[in-house]
């Protein structure tokens, strides 16, 4: 497929090679005029990049429309509860707080390009006192199995079609010309095997990144047409990470090609090799690494995860503890009994018993998140093998649709329902009861409730970011001296 012949630089027609920097330029020149030609005339390339393209195209315009839907229902699902809370009537303070109020996850117009955890994890939680309750409303919950298994994104396109079809598009770039025996040409004429693998594999990058130019056209009109900006301040580089990340995977897989091509003894050797590092990277080791990963951070199951929480918030507070509270309150007000506080007891009662769950509550969910923090991070080092795990990490943490950002919004729900009890406890606490007859809150105390607003944090670039960032440099290192020692070998190496 990929055999292809050097056009004449005019240098050459002149009866004048070319030396030093000018011969190198003019050898890329050629070897790049050469074999866009090639490739424009076989209907093989065309039949790759026409399936490639469609199914790129489906899976961008169909993630970005998904993702629109559920960032303009989320928002009307939002102020619809706002709306619920402010005009929940006259009630008691404490009996607003289990009426509670719903949060949803936002979600940023670069989860189109990868989904990540996203529909896994939920995308709504119920604040309410005395409880930290899970995520609901699970999209993969709607989804039939084989949906869940075989999702079409536009980073399953990037990460895992692309690949194949750059393989499909460039295992011969080499490997051909040795079988049909025009290898010798090139090294009797002296020609730089250097610019020549370059041109080959720039063209080849470039054949991949018309793949990858549908999910970039989806998301900048998702981003267009959205109203409101991205969950966070830091969209432009975010952005960058995504490009720079994607734009290394395919030269780490361009590289490949180029030095198992140049090393191996013929097209299928070469084919075969090729098709078998992709299932290895693209397939084989992220389920292994995700296996690995749960096996070194196991997570505990929900049932035991919960009764182990319950019996710790079951268990009554220090009697002595809350005796020197109390004792420390009628103090401060000068009175020796709660009856004759200026401030009504059940407030303060109610806000200690907050705290000891908050406790308890930082405690369990504590440990649950480091376990799943724990996971990603074992997962990550299966990067320094796979390019497509690196991939993943990196995307991930780009678009905030892997575990860490995932966290940080349940972390923010979290105080925000903490947020509410404060305000309605003291509110509780500021008005005593008269005659048995209790405080009743209206809209005005609802409105002290400030509406929940979240925005990730920016990046930090420590830890697993750079972790993968780094695997990926390496492998595109190591790839790429593969090449370059692959092209010295068919300098210098025989031609059979």
């Amino acid at each position: 497929m990929n055999a292809t012949t050097l056009a004449r630089s005019p240098a050459a027609a002149e009866g004048a090679p070319p030396s030093g920097w000018r011969r190198w330029r003019s050898a890329f020149a050629g070897a790049w005029q050469a074999d866009w030609r090639e490739r424009r005339r076989d209907w093989r390339v065309w039949l790759v990049l026409g399936i490639g393209l469609a199914l790129a195209v489906c899976a961008a315009l169909l993630t970005a429309l998904d993702v629109r839907d559920t960032l303009a229902a989320r928002a009307q699902a939002q102020q619809g509860e706002q709306r619920r809370w402010l005009n929940q009537g006259k009630k008691n303070p404490h009996s607003a707080a289990h009426y509670g109020v719903y949060v949803f996850k936002p979600l940023s117009p670069l989860a189109a390009l990868d989904p990540g955890v996203e529909h896994y994890v939920g995308s709504s939680v119920w604040l309410e006192a005395h409880k930290q309750n899970e995520f609901v409303y699970r999209p993969a919950n709607d989804e039939p199995g084989m949906a869940r298994q075989f999702a079409l994104s536009p980073a399953l396109v990037l990460q895992v079609l692309t690949p194949m079809a750059l393989i499909f598009l460039g295992f011969g770039m080499f490997a051909a010309e040795r079988e049909s025996g025009t290898l010798g040409n090139l090294r009797i004429n002296a020609a730089p095997l250097g610019a020549i693998a370059l041109a080959r594999g720039a063209v080849l990058l470039c054949l991949g990144l018309v793949m990858a130019l549908p999910a970039c056209a989806a998301v900048a009109a998702l981003q267009w047409g959205v109203d409101g900006g991205a969950p966070f301040s830091d969209g432009g580089t975010r952005a960058l990470l995504f490009g720079a990340a994607a734009l290394l995977y395919l030269c780490t897989w361009c590289a490949l090609i180029t030095a198992v091509s140049a090393w191996m003894p013929g097209t299928r050797t070469s084919l075969a090799v090729l098709i078998a590092l992709w299932a290895g990277a693209a397939l084989v080791l992220p389920r292994v690494a995700l296996e690995l990963a749960q096996a070194a951070a196991p997570l505990p199951s929900m049932q035991s995860f919960r009764e182990q929480m319950d019996g710790a918030l079951g268990m009554p507070d220090d009697p002595a503890e809350a005796e020197r509270h109390k004792q420390a309150i009628l103090r401060e007000y000068g009175v020796g009994d709660v009856r004759d506080l200026p401030l009504n007891w059940a407030g303060i009662s109610l806000r200690r018993g907050e705290e000891h769950g908050n406790r308890v509550f930082d405690a369990h969910y504590g440990r649950l998140f480091g376990a799943m923090q724990g996971q990603s991070d074992a997962a990550a080092w299966a990067g320094w093998l796979s390019p497509t795990v690196a991939l993943a990490a990196l995307s991930g943490a780009a678009a905030a649709s892997d575990t860490a950002h995932h966290i940080q919004f349940v972390r923010a729900a979290e105080a925000q329902r903490r947020v509410i009890q404060d305000v309605l406890n003291e509110a509780i606490t500021r008005h005593p009861e008269h005659d048995g007859k209790k405080f009743d809150g209206d809209q005005s105390l609802w409105k002290q409730v400030p509406p929940f607003r979240f925005a990730f944090a920016p990046l930090a670039w420590g830890g697993a970011l750079r972790h993968s960032a780094l695997a990926l440099l390496a492998l595109f290192g190591a790839s790429l001296l593969w090449s370059v020692l692959a092209v010295r070998r068919l300098r210098y190496g025989s031609i059979r």
